[in-house]
């Protein structure tokens, strides 16, 4: 994947995971709690299929084939998270 498309796509998505961490603050202990335990599985998720290495491909898909496409960890947190 291109190295400025994912950073703009990583921003976008850490942003939105951001929102939903403030957003949890304002909402009442249990629930705001699953919130931020929800977001922490994401960001941890979605670190562990950052691209990696001299071909930039996800570290945690490495494919047989080496595709550089973005992964589908990334695809549904682009569809899920980032707004037009």
């Amino acid at each position: 994947m291109d190295d400025i498309l994912f950073r703009a796509l990583a921003e976008r998505v850490a942003g939105y995971l951001d929102g939903v961490d403030r957003l949890a603050t304002a909402q009442p202990s249990q629930v705001g709690h699953e919130l931020r335990r929800l977001s922490g599985a994401w960001r941890s998720l979605l670190g562990q299929h950052a691209p990696a290495g001299r071909k930039r491909r996800c570290s945690g898909c490495q494919s047989p084939r080496g595709s550089p496409a973005m992964c589908a960890v990334w695809r549904v947190a682009g569809v899920w998270f980032v707004r037009a």
